[in-house]
């Protein structure tokens, strides 16, 4: 089971926590066991290098191990870091919603992604904050948080196409904070001029 928890240190975030188990920590090409999978997704991005990544996390890890790590089968989507470009990655996101006041609110998200960038490139990308370096299932691996994304962070496993990623983000619960447009129209208008 790997099992990310307060991705952000200050108390004034949330605190993200998921368990994920039955994932290898070295996930490689299809054995060609069948996971059940209740939504379909395109396919991945075509990759033109020499060296694609193998591993599709969003065809290859069944809709039970999400139930089981807390988020939603049916939300299941192609990640939206998923692209081909200097590296490649691709991978699936799921969401978590709770019920408030009669309305859904989403109030977390997983992503699953295998990429060719590896950990060293993660320890040297001033944009990420590395906070662990304990093996997960007998492989390197890293925890990092990028503080450009509060309320999130990301276990980075080595793999065979280079690193396989899970990452968190918690969300609050309810109704946002901010001021909807047309309350805030609606308190400018006696700076509007009279023309």
């Amino acid at each position: 089971m790997l099992t990310l928890t307060a991705c952000s240190g200050g108390s004034a975030d949330q605190e993200a926590t998921v368990g994920v188990s039955g994932v290898t920590a070295s996930p490689t090409a299809s054995t060609g066991a069948t996971v059940s999978v209740q939504v379909s997704v395109p396919p991945a991005p075509v990759q033109p290098g020499a060296k694609p990544v193998r591993f599709d996390p969003c065809v290859s890890v069944g809709d039970d191990l999400v139930i089981r790590a807390g988020f939603d089968p049916g939300t299941r989507k192609r990640a939206t870091t998923e692209g081909v470009g200097v590296f490649t990655e691709i991978g699936c996101q799921f969401w978590r919603e709770t019920l408030v006041d009669g309305e859904k609110y989403p109030t977390g998200a997983v992503s699953v992604t295998s990429s060719d960038p590896t950990l060293d490139d993660i320890r040297k990308n001033s944009g990420h904050e590395v906070f662990g370096s304990d093996p997960i299932g007998g492989r390197e691996a890293l925890l990092y948080r990028t503080p450009a994304n509060t309320g999130s962070c990301s276990a980075a496993v080595a793999s065979t196409d280079g690193i396989f990623r899970v990452g968190i983000m918690a969300l609050p619960a309810g109704p946002s904070t901010r001021v909807r447009p047309a309350t805030r129209s609606t308190g400018l208008q006696r700076y509007w001029p009279n023309r």
